[in-house]
């Protein structure tokens, strides 16, 4: 397991402990993913300005991300979002108009500015920086840490990918989406130092945290 998957265990743990129940195999419950298909013209007309912004060239216009990070059985998502969704192009997912009603959204924008640098330190390599689907996606990128015409690929699909996951929780009735970041402090404690260690948020700061942070 890497760090990302021991980081990712210890949050669970965390929730676990905050009185969530995180579903193990989500889609047996009939969990889908996020996806632009079923959402307002208005709501997906503002996705594919932010794929435009954000230099995409396909002429296709709909967009399903992958796995949620953690479903619970009341109908709860909580993605846990570590060093590489903080950069220079999450902020521009964050400007769509319903944007504003975010709970995460003013300090996703701050993190994306201030902590680019760890992004960039864990994010510049193999598929991290570029992969096939995402050069695809966006016409290809500069090379590894530099950012001219194209940048990275890769960051700009995973900010894609947030943006539908928070449109597809802000549109769609019964689903709530909460987003953590490592970069937040629960109880006094840093998420991305705690977790790293393997230590247990407080769980009543955690629930309390959690529910500012849910849409």
């Amino acid at each position: 397991m890497g760090k990302h998957g021991k980081r990712a265990s210890a949050f669970k743990a965390s929730l676990a402990a905050a009185g969530y129940d995180v579903l193990d195999t989500p889609r047996e419950h009939g969990v889908v993913a996020a996806t632009t298909k079923q959402l307002s013209d208005e709501v997906r007309a503002s996705i594919v300005d932010v794929y435009r912004a954000l230099g995409g060239v396909r002429d296709d216009a709909e967009f399903t991300a992958g796995v949620w990070d953690f479903a619970c059985s009341d109908g709860l998502f909580v993605e846990f979002d570590e060093a590489l969704h903080f950069n220079r192009y999450r902020p521009m997912t964050l400007q769509t108009p319903w944007s504003s009603e975010l709970p995460w959204a003013q300090q996703y924008r701050n993190y994306s500015g201030s902590m680019e640098g760890m992004c960039l330190k864990d994010g510049k390599s193999g598929g991290r920086w570029a992969s096939p689907s995402s050069d695809a996606m966006f016409g290809g990128s500069d090379a590894p840490g530099v950012f001219s015409d194209k940048g990275s690929s890769r960051w700009k699909q995973r900010a894609l990918y947030d943006a539908v996951r928070d449109a597809y929780a802000w549109s769609t009735p019964g689903v709530n989406l909460a987003r953590v970041s490592i970069h937040d402090e629960v109880g006094g404690l840093n998420v991305h130092w705690a977790t790293s260690h393997g230590l247990l948020l407080d769980p009543l700061e955690l629930r309390e945290f959690v529910e500012s942070r849910t849409a």
